[in-house]
């Protein structure tokens, strides 16, 4: 579970909680503070925390933009994206056929610029826009049916904190960066958003229920998640 704030000096302040961590720990990634907390820690505890770590934090230098180059991959559930340069285009175009996202590029561009950089994040992102709005309803609706579950609205959305929501009315958010990872994690994520309509918290029947939707292997599957870094996922969810 992730507690979420804005600071007026720091920004965004995103805080997790991790079961090895000894200490407070604070790190600027893409944009925004993250605060990694031991796993019994009070957040009540936050604002406290804060003002003693906020003059090493305001230190902290900004990491370098992540960026793609003409030689990288950036793979999805449906589809992998490749940079080409083709001589017979004289501006950036798509191709989406066959499992493979070809971003047309003119010969001589230079692709470290950030506006060519900008360009082709917002393609990639489009496109795994679409293909979720595709695929995860239908996820959805598969699992619901074999589970006997119901559901009411479902969107797509850009979250960068959360894989995946679901509200006291069962409608159920999930973030199209979803679909950075492997089948097995997403079907996890959408089984464990579907256990929600039934159980609103992570109480121990609520870990009952998803065990049995993931066949024994929800808390394993819940550490893949949480550890699994997608291939292109930074420079993906950089603003």
């Amino acid at each position: 579970m992730m507690y979420e704030l804005i600071d007026k000096e720091l920004g965004r302040i995103v805080v997790t909680r991790h079961k090895r961590a000894k200490r407070v720990i604070a790190r600027r990634v893409d944009g925004y503070i993250r605060l990694t907390v031991p796993d019994r820690f009070n957040m009540k505890n936050i604002p406290l925390v804060l003002r003693e770590l906020k003059p090493g934090i305001m230190k902290l230098k900004q990491p370098s933009p992540a960026c793609i180059t003409g030689e990288d991959v950036i793979s999805t559930l449906t589809f992998d994206a490749h940079i080409v340069r083709d001589p017979l285009v004289e501006k950036r175009s798509l191709s989406l056929k066959n499992g493979r996202l070809h971003i047309f590029v003119p010969p001589h561009t230079d692709i470290s610029l950030p506006e060519n950089q900008k360009g082709i994040k917002e393609a990639i992102i489009n496109v795994m826009r679409m293909e979720a709005k595709r695929v995860l309803p239908a996820k959805t609706a598969f699992f619901a049916e074999k589970e006997g579950l119901s559901y009411n609205q479902i969107r797509i959305n850009s979250s960068r904190s959360r894989w995946g929501s679901c509200s006291g009315k069962k409608n159920i958010n999930y973030s199209l960066f979803l679909m950075l990872l492997p089948e097995r994690l997403i079907d996890y994520v959408v089984l464990h958003e579907l256990a929600h309509t039934i159980e609103m918290n992570h109480s121990e029947r609520f870990w009952l229920l998803l065990e049995r939707f993931c066949e024994g292997k929800a808390r394993v599957l819940r550490r893949e998640v949480k550890d699994y870094s997608p291939n292109g996922y930074h420079f993906l969810i950089q603003k």
